[in-house]
């Protein structure tokens, strides 16, 4: 049974994945209740409670925040950094020795490739955690035979992060719901957003065993649309 280490499972993808993964998997679910992932000493403190072999990775915490520039405080532009991009560093570094010959998949975003209005830091953060992921595989296949790669999923149906968004649209742009739900569907190939459980049983069945997924090390799969 492979262990898994998880974060961002307090609500969306992340306890989605960790849900499609359980009963096959030893799982560690990181909720940012339980483990500060921005903070390094958090994080080593929590690894105590791992065994000494870990073999997936999954780096999925993330926040959002929508404003245009002139609004965007320093500290709000830090947390989103921090959350979405520094993160991937720190779980990294402090899993290293128990990931030897594993996997790190780091969910990313469509919006680490595309400019959205009002969006600088997650944007930013997003970008940054997608070149994290092509340099880290790069880096750690090299050095410890670890796989790494990322999923960037489009606008996600029914979550918290996916709830903001959809009201800071309406509350900046000064549009009705139907107005601002027409405006992000009609930007999603498939005419809807995704089916929160159906990626999540995706990713699960990648993360099923390493011969599915190695050959992905340093690709990023947008799931939703580009």
């Amino acid at each position: 049974m492979s262990t898994v280490v998880i974060t961002g499972t307090g609500s969306g993808l992340g306890r989605a994945i960790a849900n499609a993964m359980q009963g096959d998997h030893l799982i560690f679910a990181w909720s940012a209740s339980e483990v500060n992932v921005t903070d390094g000493a958090s994080i080593r403190n929590a690894t105590l409670l791992l065994p000494e072999r870990v073999d997936i990775l999954v780096n999925c915490a993330g926040v959002n925040m929508i404003d245009y520039l002139p609004n965007v405080e320093e500290q709000d532009w830090d947390r989103v950094m921090n959350t979405n991009a520094k993160s991937i560093f720190l779980m990294t570094q402090a899993l290293l020795s128990r990931l030897r010959d594993g996997t790190i998949l780091n969910i990313v975003s469509n919006a680490s490739h595309i400019p959205m209005t009002a969006s600088l830091a997650y944007n930013a953060s997003k970008a940054a955690a997608l070149m994290a992921t092509k340099q880290l595989a790069r880096e750690l296949i090299k050095t410890h035979n670890i796989t790494v790669f990322s999923v960037s999923p489009n606008k996600l149906k029914g979550t918290p992060m996916s709830t903001h968004i959809e009201n800071r649209v309406i509350e900046l742009r000064g549009w009705t719901a139907a107005q601002a739900r027409k405006y992000q569907l009609d930007a999603l190939p498939a005419g809807e957003e995704t089916d929160l459980a159906t990626l999540a049983e995706f990713i699960a069945f990648l993360l099923s065993s390493k011969q599915r997924h190695k050959y992905l090390a340093g690709c990023d799969i947008t799931y939703g649309g580009p």
